[in-house]
């Protein structure tokens, strides 16, 4: 056999200059040499056989030390061949591979060689068997067919750069599996420069981009392999949830289902898709994932439970509805769930079906399911699985929800007895101490509801929040039908008008900005003057003593709420002091001639 000096002093310069980055941990533990079925290359005449032949030998040689990988002996591949009794000289690519496959080979090597202008023209590929991808190698021309040493030349240096590339992806997609977006980005374009066109290459750089948050450069990338090729089921899914962080729901919605289209049929994968989606507060697009398995399986109980639930979430911000057509999704999914688990419905089911019916305004639905759900829960083991909520959480969310009901239908003493038990199962449901405080004040425990929102912020809450919250209810629910009657003081109502300003003292302890605290002190200086006009429009009369003592302390309290009250609402501050300054005199005079009798 021929020496093969020329090419071993490649190998040994070649290696040298390989771009070899600090291994992962799971490259570390690696051991062994990948193995290469290398194929005689196929000849078309008049080049000689022998040409092909010889080739291939001298690249198993080659091989033989380029560190890392070996050539499989061909003895043993024409052992192979000879027991699946097959003609070597008439097997295609397909029939390589799959030999290849066989014995576990990483890499095949194929090739063709055909006369051209200038010699001969050499086309080789390196393939790995399981996946069709190919080691970027380009078409040379050798001058004769007796040129076969240096066409393994030329071979084995293209193949030094594959491998560079091979070991520059293999790093990139090692290092996405260690999350180490920096690194993999790093050597995937090494594995780019090498190859610009490489599919995996530009796979693993959209992952690693994704895992770097960079989705508009993910979606780049993942949109050309999908372009590509629009089967692979890992670039669709990536670009799907991709576009989904992106915002664009369309795109998103369009990928997920071209890659449900490979496998319909998969309850599991289309909830996981919807679960990414939602992920990314894409609630409207997963529920239509959710509404076409549950047309191709109509009974599926995971699949009408998974959309019950983000239907409820998809058509509500905050507690208020902002798309019926989803709440009545829900509602309609959870009926069916009913209609399916009969006595075995899960109390989270009824649970989600009780808000739903809230949510669209019907009450006695919206009781009737969350009676049965306390009673599904009460009645239950307690026992619920990894993720789901307990029994108490259970009971604590519907008895929240049936307070909120209550609230609704102007009942809120009952509302604060539900939300009492509520809060008795679960401390901690979400807001509840505030929301207990504002049912109180709308029943008139305005001290308990001071105490209780005193409690709210004392957890965590919001004070501005809770002296915005306060203040709106006092105004809304006391003050401002009465300040619409200063013009007519007699029919102002002395006690709305005193509820009123005992609110926006609570208020006022609250208030955090100078915006808020001045607003209600001015509020609260009114809310004296309105006291004040009451009582003196009442004594007009007689001048009796007692009422004028209640005009002066009223107007009295008017001024040092005044001063506090900044620059809000400057031309009626101007007014009410005018006013007080003739009122004050008045219900001194009265009380001097009136009380001295």
């Amino acid at each position: 056999m021929r020496s093969t000096r020329n090419i071993l002093s490649w190998v040994a310069a070649g290696v040298a200059v390989l771009s070899v980055p600090t291994a992962p941990r799971a490259l570390e533990a690696q051991t062994g040499d990948y193995t290469i079925l290398v194929a005689t290359v196929a000849v078309t005449e008049p080049v000689n056989r022998r040409f092909g032949e010889r080739i291939a030998e001298e690249v198993r040689e080659a091989l033989e030390t380029f560190p890392g990988y070996m050539a499989i002996e061909r003895d043993d591949a024409r052992d192979l061949i000879d027991q699946f009794d097959l003609d070597e000289r008439a097997m295609t690519a397909i029939d390589w591979q799959q030999l290849a496959m066989r014995m576990n080979a990483s890499l095949v090597m194929l090739g063709t060689a055909a006369q051209a202008d200038g010699g001969v023209e050499v086309d080789i590929t390196f393939t790995e068997p399981s996946s069709g991808d190919e080691l970027p190698m380009r078409s040379f021309v050798v001058a004769d067919d007796d040129s076969h040493e240096e066409a393994a030349q030329e071979i084995m240096q293209q193949f030094g750069s594959g491998v560079e590339y091979l070991r520059s992806l293999a790093f990139c997609a090692d290092y996405v599996a260690s999350e180490q977006a920096s690194e993999a980005i790093s050597n995937c374009n090494a594995a780019l420069a090498l190859s610009p066109d490489s599919e995996r290459a530009h796979y693993w750089r959209g992952r690693a981009y994704m895992l770097d948050e960079a989705w508009g450069s993910a979606a780049a990338d993942l949109q050309r392999v999908v372009n590509g090729n629009a089967s692979d089921l890992d670039a669709l899914e990536s670009l799907a949830f991709t576009y989904a962080q992106l915002g664009d729901g369309v795109r998103s919605l369009q990928y997920y289902r071209q890659f449900l289209d490979f496998q319909p049929d998969r309850v599991d994968v289309r909830m996981r898709i919807a679960y990414d989606l939602t992920q990314a507060g894409r609630w409207g697009e997963a529920v239509q994932l959710l509404k076409d398995g549950v047309e191709r399986a109509p009974d599926n109980e995971d699949l009408l439970e998974y959309l019950a639930g983000a239907a409820l979430q998809a058509g509500q911000t905050a507690g208020e509805v902002t798309d019926a057509d989803m709440i009545r999704e829900a509602v309609d999914a959870s009926g069916k769930l009913v209609e399916l688990q009969g006595d075995a419905v899960s109390p989270t089911t009824l649970s989600n079906a009780t808000n739903a019916y809230m949510l669209i305004e019907e009450y006695d639905n919206a009781l009737a399911f969350s009676d049965r759900a306390l009673e599904a829960i009460a009645g239950s083991d307690g026992a619920n699985g990894e993720g789901e909520m307990s029994r108490e959480d259970l009971m604590a969310q519907v008895h929240s929800s049936r307070a909120r009901i209550y609230d609704r239908l102007e009942d809120p003493a009952t509302g604060v007895a539900e939300l009492e038990q509520a809060l008795e199962y679960n401390p901690d449901v979400p807001n509840g101490r505030q929301q207990l405080a504002t049912l109180k004040l709308k029943s008139g425990d305005a001290a308990g509801a001071v105490e209780d929102f005193r409690a709210a912020v004392a957890g965590g809450g919001d004070p501005e929040q809770v002296a915005n919250a306060i203040f709106s209810l006092a105004h809304a629910g006391h003050f401002q039908a009465q300040s619409q009657l200063l013009a007519n003081p007699v029919a102002i109502d002395v006690g709305e008008v005193s509820r009123a300003v005992e609110l926006f003292n609570a208020a006022a302890e609250f208030a955090q900005t100078p915006q808020t605290s001045e607003q209600i002190h001015f509020f609260l200086a009114f809310g004296y003057y309105l006291q004040g006009s009451a009582y003196d429009a009442r004594n007009e009369a007689d001048e009796a003593c007692g009422p004028a003592r209640n005009a002066l302390t009223a107007f009295q309290g008017v001024t040092p709420h005044l001063s506090q009250s900044g620059s809000y609402q400057a031309d009626s501050q101007q007014q009410i002091r005018d006013a007080i300054d003739v009122q004050l005199y008045r219900q001194e005079q009265i009380i001097e001639s009136a009380c001295s009798r």
